[in-house]
């Protein structure tokens, strides 16, 4: 599996906010987006998943253009957590986590005891199976996070779209879904990117770190060649230092006092 991005560009009514993006995600790698409010992660994350459409360039899965997918095929494909995730209507927790199945639930048709377990499953996995009978908008915003989480890992598809994924959780949640998110990295060849604010998070997680600054990619590598000093000074303007940390095998970024 790869997505491949080629000179693509977006903008809105306010500017451009993707300019010339070009880069590739292939599976069995962990990506993380970074960058300052406005950089352009969530348009990114969004081009990717179909749900905006480039004013230039071409985004393709397997060397197929993004849009040549049905909604159904793309939903087999792509599954979205985002931070803003928001349900008008008071549907069970257990009905919300089984919405994942609909793309291969035929129309008209009821959901097989196979969705049923997988949905009990998941449910189990992500730590919400006493919420089950629990209407959605009467959660935490943590708990209804991982509701979404729940669902979108029911889709069972291979490529896992998180926009501040883990904004709404506490950090003992966090870390259980970040290594649940690892682990199907690396057992079922996922491609995953997420975008992040907590710089350590991401470097302590990802395989591959995206850097982006007023729409256009400033880095693109393993943290020990995108993290450093002077690439978070010139995209953040904050004087930092970035030091390995045994502790996690990756870099991490210290803010001195000043």
């Amino acid at each position: 599996m790869e997505i491949r991005l080629h000179n693509v560009s977006f903008s809105y009514d306010a500017g451009m906010t993707i300019k010339a993006f070009s880069g590739s995600f292939s599976s069995g790698s962990f990506y993380s987006v970074i960058g300052p409010n406005g950089s352009g992660k969530t348009t990114l994350i969004d081009l990717i998943s179909g749900f905006l459409k480039p004013l230039s360039g071409n985004i393709e899965i397997n060397s197929l253009p993004v849009f040549s997918f049905s909604k159904k095929n793309l939903a087999r494909l792509i599954a979205v957590v985002s931070q803003d995730h928001t349900v008008n209507f008071p549907f069970s927790v257990k009905d919300i986590i089984l919405m994942g199945r609909h793309p291969y639930i035929s129309r008209f048709s009821l959901p097989s005891a196979e969705d049923i377990q997988k949905v009990e499953k998941l449910m189990d996995i992500c730590g919400i199976s006493h919420l089950q009978d629990r209407k959605i908008n009467e959660l935490s915003g943590g708990e209804r996070q991982r509701c979404v989480f729940a669902r979108a890992l029911c889709q069972e598809t291979p490529i896992l779209l998180l926009d501040e994924a883990f904004s709404n959780m506490d950090i003992h949640h966090t870390l259980q879904m970040l290594q649940l998110v690892k682990q199907s990295v690396k057992e079922k060849n996922r491609i995953v990117i997420s975008v992040f604010h907590d710089l350590n998070l991401a470097s302590t997680w990802s395989d591959s770190l995206l850097v982006l600054k007023e729409g256009e990619l400033r880095a693109f590598g393993s943290s020990t060649e995108t993290l450093t000093e002077e690439i978070i000074k010139d995209v953040f303007q904050v004087d930092s230092i970035v030091e390995y940390n045994q502790h996690v095998h990756a870099k991490q970024v210290y803010y001195p006092m000043h």
